[in-house]
């Protein structure tokens, strides 16, 4: 499967029915998972390995990831609603997923992968900080999301938990009128890729 079919196999989905302000619960966007999958397939980190999906809303890394060959998928949330629309979803596409409703903070699982778009910290702040740490310990490898502005922190962050950023790109990320206090129909916002590594 190529990233172009990828992305239209992601554009099935449903998405969130409620989406929860406070925990930042962004759709986002097939494009998006579709190439930041696909870029992790490409560098061997999907096929065949156990992939975690940390706040994982309504499943798409989860179920990009299981489309693109990974042995075991896992998708972990706080929320029970968007975890009902991850398995309708997964089952939509006859994927064997396992999902988990659990704080990130208080996962313990581990993995050879994980993918995640974590909460900005827009609402709650340090929110991101429990998505990184919890994968540093799940993972060798992750590929997270974060806000363009919070990068040297970020940087930060990852080295004093016992990890390093491997790679980063910039992303034009289209923010929808999600909640009420969202002024613009959409947004473009920049956000970092990071591609980081656990050094032990």
């Amino acid at each position: 499967m190529n990233k172009k079919q990828l992305e239209i196999k992601l554009t099935q989905l449903n998405g969130f029915k409620k989406p929860n302000p406070k925990l930042e619960q962004y759709q986002t966007p097939p494009g998006i998972v579709a190439s930041i999958v696909y870029l992790a397939y490409m560098q061997g980190n999907i096929k065949n390995k156990t992939i975690t999906d940390l706040g994982c809303g309504t499943g798409a890394f989860a179920i990009a990831a299981k489309l693109m060959g990974a042995k075991k998928t896992i998708g972990v949330d706080i929320d029970p609603e968007p975890l009902k629309t991850a398995k309708k979803n997964a089952q939509k596409l006859d994927l064997d997923i396992t999902w988990i409703e659990k704080n990130v903070k208080n996962y313990s699982g581990t993995s050879d992968t994980v993918l995640q778009n974590p909460p900005f910290g827009a609402q709650k702040k340090g929110s991101d900080r429990e998505f990184i740490k919890t994968a540093l310990k799940t993972a060798k490898t992750t590929y997270s999301i974060h806000n363009q502005g919070t990068h040297q922190f970020i940087k930060k962050y990852i080295k004093q938990h016992g990890g390093h950023i491997s790679e980063k790109t910039t992303l034009s990320f289209p923010i929808g009128r999600t909640f009420n206090f969202h002024k613009k129909k959409q947004k473009p916002v920049k956000v970092n890729l990071y591609k980081f590594i656990r050094d032990s």
